[in-house]
């Protein structure tokens, strides 16, 4: 018996307009009315999530930061904790510095990052929300102030430059103290050892008094991997990257499509 349904975020309960659709949201609200859980796995920080709790009426602990964090954006609790070495964090900065790679340190009070697409992008969204939802950046460009004086969970790079992307990539999965996923073409998510999607799915279902095979997830890139392969149904979307459709059990239609309400009408509200 089904008993939780654990979505990601971006590409999957998301349209392309970042949107979560009322086929979803009503799909959310029948799980509930049968008495079945639904929670988010997401690899974005409490700033890039604020904005969806209201609509989901999300309550319960989520995953984010693909699995350093499991918490509430509006709440200081935290479920699961990890972080990354100030050390480790220096190193990073430093060489995208020498590099002329996009680097963005995900805290939960903060995204740091110096002005690029990507933040005017969510700063452009934040003139359409409302303060509460709105994601705080910081352009701090002092090394040792970013090190010493903030808790970070991730650090994201950004490069799109495929033969730079590559090497960048391959050079910190050679550190063993990271975990490193990618959430979209030319991202390079860095997180702590031992923080996945998969491993906080674990801890997750523990909390609840859950089994993995009770437990349903959604999912479409790389970074979702780890948590298709360890639940007891996995489904990915008709737009997700050849590993992930490796990795799940169901394919449904694309996240434009409303493809996890379609899933979840078909298979646990009919």
């Amino acid at each position: 018996m089904i008993k939780m349904v654990v979505s990601d975020m971006d590409g999957t309960l998301l349209n392309s307009n970042l949107e979560i659709s009322q086929k979803n949201l009503d799909a959310i609200e029948g799980l509930r009315e049968k008495g079945i859980r639904f929670c988010i796995a997401t690899g974005r920080p409490e700033q890039l999530v604020k904005e969806y709790i209201e609509p989901l009426n999300m309550k319960d602990p989520m995953i984010m930061y693909n699995g350093s964090v499991i918490g509430h954006p509006f709440q200081d609790e935290k479920l699961y904790d990890l972080k990354l070495e100030k050390k480790d964090i220096k190193e990073i900065i430093e060489y995208c510095e020498l590099n002329d790679i996009i680097y963005m340190p995900y805290t939960k009070d903060m995204i740091i990052s110096k002005p690029n697409y990507r933040v005017e992008f969510f700063q452009n969204r934040n003139e359409k929300l409302a303060d509460k939802n709105k994601c705080i950046f910081e352009d701090i460009r002092d090394i040792d102030d970013i090190v010493n004086n903030h808790s970070i969970n991730k650090v994201l790079l950004i490069e799109n430059d495929q033969e730079k992307f590559e090497k960048t990539k391959e050079l910190v999965a050679n550190y063993s103290q990271f975990e490193i996923a990618s959430s979209q073409k030319g991202f390079i998510d860095i997180n702590p050892r031992g923080a996945s999607k998969g491993n906080a799915l674990k801890v997750l279902a523990k909390h609840f008094g859950y089994t993995l095979d009770e437990i349903v997830v959604f999912g479409d890139q790389d970074n979702d991997v780890s948590m298709l392969e360890v639940a007891g149904v996995s489904v990915a979307m008709a737009n997700a990257s050849e590993n992930a459709k490796n990795a799940a059990d169901h394919i449904t239609s694309s996240n434009n499509d409303s493809g996890v309400a379609e899933w979840i009408n078909k298979n646990l509200l009919k």
